[in-house]
């Protein structure tokens, strides 16, 4: 039976019902539009509070990061102030078909930094124009794709002018009664509301410009097909909004794990109504018919495929190291840091352990693994595509993470640990969850005896031949668009 068939049992977590319930209720409050906005404030902060109950349900801990340094901001406005031959605002043009990504899906290639995500999407499309948000160029060098600009300049600029700005009294009495309400019906205590409502008056200060400067980009622009990432996150929903008032057709490209307990996937029915309708992409391209069946978006999904997946995986080496990948799910870091240690004292010293943090812990690892970071005999895997990593172990560990399905289609063996949401996210799919650290241990040993993985993905989480299958449903989009 396949992984799709196996994990076609996931169900929605009880966080997730809250949600929906609240949206099928469909009250008043959710439809209330703070001045200034295009979309219902409900739209902007749904992805905080679901990650909220998230993190009382699950015990998924975020990362408290805080990179801000006089002298960074100083360069940060040297650049947005100066000629920038990466800069979107000085440099965009006429363009049918814009690429505006986030920026952090990259592997490092030949060539410079390959975003895996979209760009061998862009290269199978006729004079297309890639945007993302973070600074260019970046960690990992130039961007391989040529044109892609950044907005970093917009955020630059938009911090500096909205300094000493401040939110005008009532839209804060608007905005503590909204989240007092939303935080009530969702059971979410109040006071947990304070960073929240932090970030909240901080966007209403710097928003204003970014999207009044992004307007000016995608005025030169002028897309007819906008494929966004992270689309569905609607906290985006003002930039969505800012696309379709261009007349664009705006599309989102998976990047990861969707299922039915993803908020940014399923929805009330509030978000029938145009005024939340707004806030979401027109379609969702998928990597597979089983994550399209597995989500509940107002909006058209397409399988397509991944194509970095589909190359890497079906060329990844048959011989592997015996070699143990644990990766991280954010979730419970004290046990899955146990568990690391556990399992180096256990296994094998001929097989390497090596541990994988989430991309968003990378800044804390240290901290949050302390166990693993003091020891010798565990590798800490910075690989900045996790796709080499896979190419080079036989087994791979964890908990709920779409890894662990792309893990299957390079052939390593899949050891799903038990956790309080791993039923919600990755279900039955890999067989029986391990409870204890001996019954991975178990499962390791008995790959001693045959070292030849075989990379094969499943075609219903990974649709073949992604690059021809864009390339038909872009002919397709753009013949319906018109213009």
């Amino acid at each position: 039976m396949s992984e799709a068939e196996n994990g076609a049992s996931l169900r929605r977590t009880s966080a997730m019902q809250r949600i929906i319930d609240l949206e099928d209720a469909a009250p008043k409050e959710l439809f209330e539009v703070l001045p200034g906005s295009t979309v219902p404030f409900w739209a902007q902060v749904r992805m905080q509070m679901a990650w909220m109950l998230s993190e009382e349900s699950t015990g998924s801990v975020a990362v408290a990061t805080d990179s801000w340094t006089r002298r960074g901001e100083l360069e940060r406005l040297a650049k947005a102030f100066l000629p920038n031959r990466w800069d979107a605002t000085q440099r965009a043009r006429r363009h049918d078909v814009l690429f505006f990504v986030g920026g952090g899906t990259l592997a490092s290639r030949a060539g410079g930094a390959r975003n895996w995500l979209v760009d061998t999407f862009a290269e199978q499309t006729n004079d297309p124009l890639v945007i993302q948000r973070r600074p260019l160029p970046g960690p990992l060098g130039a961007p391989s794709f040529r044109p892609t600009l950044s907005t970093e300049g917009i955020t630059a600029r938009a911090r500096l002018w909205a300094r000493g700005g401040v939110v005008p009294p009532e839209t804060i009495a608007a905005i503590d009664r909204l989240l007092a309400f939303f935080a009530e019906q969702l059971g979410v205590p109040s006071a947990q509301l304070g960073p929240l409502r932090k970030r909240v008056l901080r966007t209403e200060v710097h928003r204003p410009y970014e999207i009044a400067a992004l307007r000016r980009v995608v005025q030169r622009v002028r897309p007819r097909l906008v494929l966004m990432d992270t689309a569905a996150y609607t906290y985006n929903a003002e930039t969505v909004g800012v696309f379709k008032d261009a007349g664009a057709y705006v599309a989102e490209p998976q990047h990861g794990w969707i299922g039915p307990s993803h908020a940014a996937y399923n929805y009330g029915r509030a978000f029938q109504d145009p005024a939340l309708r707004r806030a979401l992409p027109d379609e969702l391209l998928t990597f597979g018919t089983f994550w399209s069946n597995g989500v509940n978006l107002p909006a058209k999904k397409t399988a397509i495929g991944k194509p970095h997946l589909d190359e890497l995986a079906r060329s990844a080496p048959s011989l592997r190291p015996r070699r143990v990948l644990v990766i991280s799910s954010r979730a419970n870091p004290e046990e899955t840091d146990r568990f690391v240690e556990d399992l180096r004292e256990i296994v094998d010293p001929e097989w390497s352990i090596v541990f994988r943090a989430h991309p968003g812990e990378l800044a804390a690892v240290e901290d949050r693994y302390p166990r693993i970071a003091a020891r010798s005999n565990v590798e800490i895997d910075r690989n900045p595509d996790v796709y080499d990593s896979l190419a080079a172990c036989r087994a791979v560990v964890g908990v709920a993470s779409t890894v662990l399905f792309e893990a299957a289609a390079f052939g390593c063996e899949v050891i799903a640990r038990e956790n309080e949401f791993s039923a919600s996210i990755i279900g039955d799919a890999f067989g029986p969850r391990v409870l204890t650290v001996e019954q991975a241990a178990e499962r390791i040993r008995a790959l001693d005896a045959d070292g030849i993985m075989a990379g094969a993905p499943d075609p219903d989480l990974w649709t073949p031949e992604p690059a021809d299958a864009y390339r038909r449903w872009l002919d397709e989009r753009l013949a319906q668009i018109g213009g």
